[in-house]
């Protein structure tokens, strides 16, 4: 039971974030730990970002994390950020030290966590396809290119980032291949192909498939070009089987969804504040449950 003299007080910051599942993924494990903690979804708009942080390290705020729409806004307003934020250029999760504002970024290691914990793919060697230079996207090539894979793609409707992230990634990663191709109509069409069939692992950090978005299209062009040994992850959680899964699943292909990064890159972030961590196996299949009784909205929200 939290007192209110000794609470460890965390939090998510976003807009919206009402139906995030965080504060239930956290407020488990810290129970399940043992530990006098709380966790709290705080709404924030635009012009509130700044003072909002201020005021939560004013009050003795532990931690928090960082949801849409603020994962490269929060970089204006934080002292230090750890070297993966730094080359993937967002931040989800922020540690006060004192009056220091600190960022890092769970999603890059919560994707590899996701993977080797769910599958049975091994990251080293691999080359991953990834829809989507947002940051998302961003974080995953970032988590697997750390963690070994030889190659990533990214699949982007707008080449206007790619120089600035080309940049960052080849600095990090000099030994590594990064490349990018465009997706959507028929230019680079035979580039997409390619790299697509080439993929080991094929991830889908667009918000495409969404509940409310899936009549955004499927973004697999052609199920000719899967693989049976191939493995398809959606960040996407609501709803569970996307029309990206879906496809993947009939063409005999392995596949992964979004609740799996959901807990994964909330255990890191655990990590990181206290050193601390929970069984991401278990607490997917809470969060499971927990969603049949109370099922989020179709906005993606950690």
């Amino acid at each position: 039971m939290a007192t209110a003299a000794n609470t460890l007080l965390f939090g998510l910051i976003g807009d919206p974030v009402a139906h995030s599942l965080s504060p239930f993924i956290m407020n488990r494990a810290f129970e399940g730990l043992g530990l006098d903690a709380m966790y709290v979804a705080f709404g924030i708009k635009p012009d509130r970002l700044a003072p909002s942080v201020m005021g939560l390290n004013a009050l003795g705020a532990a931690g928090l994390n960082v949801t849409y729409p603020y994962k490269e806004d929060i970089l204006y307003h934080i002292d230090a950020i750890s070297s993966e934020a730094e080359v993937i250029n967002a931040v989800n999760t922020v540690m006060f030290f004192d009056n220091e504002v600190n960022g890092f970024n769970s999603d890059a290691p919560g994707t590899v966590t996701a993977l080797e914990t769910f599958t049975d793919v091994l990251i080293e060697g691999t080359h991953a396809f990834v829809y989507g230079l947002g940051g998302s996207g961003r974080a995953a090539a970032y988590g697997l290119l750390e963690r070994g894979a030889e190659r990533v793609t990214f699949g982007t409707r707008s080449m206007e980032n790619v120089p600035l992230v080309l940049d960052r990634f080849q600095y990090a990663f000099p030994e590594q291949d990064i490349d990018f191709v465009k997706i959507g109509g028929i230019e680079d069409l035979d580039r997409r192909r390619e790299a697509f069939r080439d993929a080991d692992i094929v991830i889908n950090a667009t918000p495409v498939g969404m509940a409310g978005l899936e009549k955004a299209g499927d973004l697999i062009e052609d199920a000719s070009w899967i693989r049976n040994d191939q493995t398809f992850f959606d960040f996407v959680y609501y709803p569970k089987q996307t029309a990206f899964l879906q496809t993947a699943q009939r063409a005999g292909a392995k596949t992964l969804g979004g609740i799996a990064l959901l807990v994964s890159q909330a255990m890191e972030s655990l990590r990181i504040w206290l050193d601390e961590g929970f069984d991401v196996k278990e607490m997917a299949e809470a969060v499971e449950e927990f969603s049949r009784a109370e099922p989020p909205t179709g906005r993606r929200v950690n």
